[in-house]
């Protein structure tokens, strides 16, 4: 093997796609990880997961340099999760480890064979479980299941993608219901049962075995060479246990990650009467896995931590930081969220108490108190499940255990684990399922001989050593928290209820209206959109991409109508369409505007027609909100005239005269306890809020729709535009422009500004009266200024405010950048599969159109009189500068991104 040779493992996790590239004679590790752009629902697009997969594989190998070979490539996933592949390979439903549509079949399964399907398949009959899943959709979607050629875990899918190949692991498997564990083999009678013949299954191999080579297409997505061997993967919990080094007889890991499953290796075989634990294959040839799982602790934590610190990128990193700060008890607080005893039998909502108090000490410790409850919460779990392992599986007292998973980067919950537990912790690579991916290449490849060579190689282990005195304690607090947890029981059952009802009415309440499913539609793509955005609607349906960028066009009238002909979607971000477009067009069942405002749409004749408008609300508010701040940084420090200094040419190198001056004329402010005017809170006065609020300002805000509470949540407190011009030190505006909005800033509220303040308008130019705003600042009695958008764009170079030495102005560049494509991709991208799905979506231009969307017949021709009067419309525009004065519809709160 060459030092620049590498092993490809891609994982396809809960809460991401994550690539890892291991250097086959080093061990070197590059890790890539793309959070998914929205919490994992229950169904996921293919295509857009596996380009997720493939961008990161492509940062990976470009972090690797230049001449890095690869010389294998595996994949794992999730294992509760599935693909249905069509005979022309086409994936017809990727579904979650979330996916519980099989909620009642188990029950059905349950209650008629339950004891005697876990004896046998090692699994009792659980929602999630592929065989209560393909139970509920050979009854519910008869047609889609009799498309069906290959039923297949999503890591199987994974393979079938990279090679062409369709095959199974054993631990994959073990994972899906229907299959036989003292037998080996598929549970043929099983698969029956539920409508599925053993053709449809796929062939079973070992992880690591040579499974294809990688095809043209999926190498040009990885930016690898075609022809590299593809290798067997396997399930998500058992590829960790390898990469953790977790493979013979009575060893035990435990994977920190979305859930935490614990599992302890044991010789195949191996009975539990009780029916207490899960039992599949390994990944290792020739042994099993028992298993406990202690919970949704990374989910949990993910979730507490976004709500407690939204500004924090990683959830569960910050609260369990934030935990490391508080002393180990947590002031008496127990916890039991995300933390669960493992039951196989049991089907309960993953709900948690927490005893909470206000006398615990003061305010600015309870975050940190409270997190550390939690993180030992969930660290008690660990133990209780440990000890239901010791009791059915045994294992050498207080043997170690190993970690690793999203949250065992923490060292603080590592040596917590460690103190709670008792025993010495093993933290391994917290990306150990790639990492196992990685190891099956390298068998797939010939670089390993077999999967243990392989873990013996790679897998490294930091080892934490419980803390005698603290583990005494926790001890006596374990004992405590068993006592709460039991005597919680009646009371947990009753919440339970009333959890289930609420989740029920929020699912009722987010439903559609009638909308019934679009199959798979033609589409026409000409905004401009990511990858990743791209995949989706490939996947949902026959995409044609003609970026108006790269095609330099922009459609209208009868090119337009020439161009659609023939498509059941269009997605565009400057075409105009019209009415007489639309009412030409009757296959034309949705449009999705780009756009903050589709403005470039007829909406209400869509609407008439029963043509659903996607729209992309708040798709640059991050672009506009950066360009916002970057302003007012530089009005704070006088940027402008500090960079001018220095190019200044009669300065003089040395010169510490004109050093000195620079020092007296610019010195500047800080954002640090002033008060900023926010002038329109709507998507991108929020993003604005949401980033000055680590610099310690104060922020005021008018907008007449806005309730206090809504600016409270925004760290806002809203106030009438007088007092907001009166206290402010800088104002910055974000409102939308309409017939009260015209004229917003006057010389009178100029005059209202306090004196050596300055305004920031990245929103519209007819919101400010620019010849008073010029006299302002003339004047002196305002300090500066920056402007992103005039009245006449571009304006003259003679115009009055870019003569003043105090204005900083840009050529309306706020919403200009690369990612908006990705910002705009992923609100319409997401919205079209929520229409496609039946569900109602969350961007509707006319929301109240969404009762009157039927996709179950043709559309209906208009009538005359509604031709006439549909024709008589305003015509869309480009932007909207150029819209006619008309009201905004009804539900649009937002001023327009």
């Amino acid at each position: 093997m060459a030092q620049n040779d590498w092993l490809l493992g891609l994982d396809l996790g809960g809460g991401g796609a994550r690539a890892l590239l291991v250097n086959a004679a080093s061990g070197a590790q590059h890790a890539v990880a793309k959070p998914w752009p929205a919490p994992l629902a229950a169904e996921i697009e293919l295509e857009a997961a596996f380009a997720q997969l493939a961008a990161a594989a492509r940062e990976a190998l470009a972090r690797a340099g230049e001449g890095a070979r690869v010389l294998g490539v595996a994949p794992t996933a999730m294992r509760f999760g599935s693909a249905l592949v069509a005979r022309d390979g086409r994936a017809l439903l990727g579904a979650t480890n979330r996916d519980a549509r099989g909620l009642m079949a188990s029950f059905a399964l349950a209650s008629s064979q339950g004891a005697a399907l876990q004896a046998r398949t090692g699994h009792w009959p659980i929602p999630v479980l592929p065989l209560a899943r393909f139970a509920a959709l050979s009854e519910s979607a008869p047609a889609l299941w009799a498309e069906v050629a290959h039923v297949l875990s999503l890591s199987d899918w994974l393979a079938f993608r990279l090679c062409g190949e369709v095959a199974s692991d054993f631990s994959q498997a073990g994972a899906s219901g229907l299959f036989d564990l003292a037998a080996g083999r598929w549970a043929e009678d099983l698969a029956q049962q539920v409508g599925l013949e053993a053709s449809r299954l796929p062939r079973l191999c070992n992880a690591g075995e040579r499974l294809g080579a990688l095809s043209a297409s999926a190498a040009e997505a990885l930016g690898l060479r075609e022809g590299i061997p593809v290798a067997v993967g396997g399930a998500d919990t058992q590829c960790a246990l390898l990469g953790m080094g977790v493979a013979l007889p009575g060893e035990t890991g435990a994977v920190c990650g979305t859930t935490l499953p614990l599992q302890r290796v044991i010789a195949p075989g191996s009975a539990d009467p009780e029916g207490r634990v899960w039992r599949a294959p390994h990944v290792v040839p020739g042994v099993w896995v028992a298993e406990c799982n202690a919970g949704p602790a990374g989910e949990a934590l993910e979730w507490l931590g976004r709500a407690l610190f939204p500004e924090a990128r990683g959830g569960a990193a910050r609260a369990l930081a934030e935990a490391a700060d508080a002393e180990p008890g947590a002031a008496g607080m127990l916890s039991t969220f995300g933390a669960q005893l493992a039951e196989a039998r049991s089907l309960a909502l993953p709900l948690g108490d927490l005893t909470l108090t206000h006398l615990l000490g003061a305010p600015e410790r309870g975050r940190a108190r409270l997190m550390r409850a939690v993180a030992e919460g969930i660290a008690y779990a660990v133990r209780a499940n440990l000890e239901t392992l010791d009791a059915i599986a045994s294992a050498a007292p207080n043997a170690p255990c190993s970690i690793g998973g999203g949250i065992s980067r923490s060292a603080f919950f590592a040596q917590t684990l460690a103190d709670v537990t008792g025993r010495p912790i093993r933290r391994a690579a917290a990306e150990a399922s790639a990492l196992g991916a990685a190891i099956c290449a390298g068998v797939g490849a010939g670089v390993f001989e077999d999967l243990r060579t392989g873990a013996r190689a790679f897998a490294t282990r930091e080892e934490f050593a419980p803390h005698a005195e603290r583990s005494a304690a926790y001890a006596a607090s374990y004992g405590r928290w068993r006592e709460l947890r039991a005597k919680r029981a009646p009371g947990d059952a009753v919440a339970q209820g009333h959890a289930i009802q609420g989740m029920l009415g929020a699912i009722a309440a987010s439903g559609g209206a009638g909308a019934k499913p679009l199959g798979r539609p033609r589409i026409l793509i000409t905004a401009e959109l990511d990858a990743a955005a791209l995949a989706v609607f490939r996947a949902l349906g026959e995409a044609e991409y003609a970026s108006y960028r790269a095609k330099g066009r922009l459609l209208t009238g009868d090119a337009l109508i020439e161009a659609l002909r023939g498509f059941d979607a269009f997605v565009t971000e400057i075409d105009l369409v019209d009415s007489r477009a639309l009412m030409e067009l009757p296959q034309l069942r949705v449009v999705a505007s780009c756009r903050g405002d589709a403005v470039n749409v007829d909406v209400a004749a869509a609407s008439a027609l029963g043509v659903p408008v996607l729209h992309a609300p708040g798709r640059n508010a991050e672009a506009v909100a950066d360009l916002t701040v970057a302003f007012l940084l530089a009005l704070a420090r006088k940027l402008p005239a500090a960079s001018a200094f220095l190019r200044d040419p009669a300065l003089v190198a040395g010169d510490l005269g004109a050093m000195g001056r620079a020092y007296v004329q610019l010195r500047g402010r800080e954002l640090w306890g002033k008060t900023i005017g926010i002038v329109g809170l709507g998507a991108v006065g929020r993003k604005v809020a949401q980033r000055l609020l680590p610099f310690g300002a104060r922020l005021l805000t008018a907008d007449p729709v806005v309730t206090e509470e809504a600016a409270l949540r925004a760290g806002a407190e809203l106030a009438p535009l007088a007092r907001v011009l009166a206290e402010s030190d800088f104002v910055t505006l974000h409102a939308a422009v309409s017939d009260a909005t015209r004229g917003l800033i006057g010389a009178l509220q100029l005059a209202q500004m306090k004196p050596g303040a300055c305004l920031v308008n990245t929103a519209r130019a007819a919101l400010v009266d620019e010849d008073a705003l010029a006299a302002a600042l003339q004047s002196g009695h305002l300090a500066g200024a920056a402007l992103d958008v005039f009245s006449i764009e571009p304006p003259g170079a003679d115009h009055p405010l870019l003569a003043a030495p105090n204005v900083i102005a840009t050529p309306h560049v706020g919403g200009n950048t690369l990612e908006v494509a990705i910002h705009q991709g992923q609100i319409v991208s997401d919205d079209f599969a929520r229409l496609l799905r039946g569900e109602r979506p969350r961007h509707l231009a006319d929301p109240g159109a969404w009762p009157r969307v039927n996709f179950a017949a043709p559309r209906s021709a208009p009538s005359d009189a509604l031709r006439a009067e549909l024709l008589a419309h305003p015509a869309p525009t480009v932007t909207d500068l150029q819209r006619a004065k008309k009201p905004a519809p009804a539900a649009a709160k937002d001023p327009p991104a």
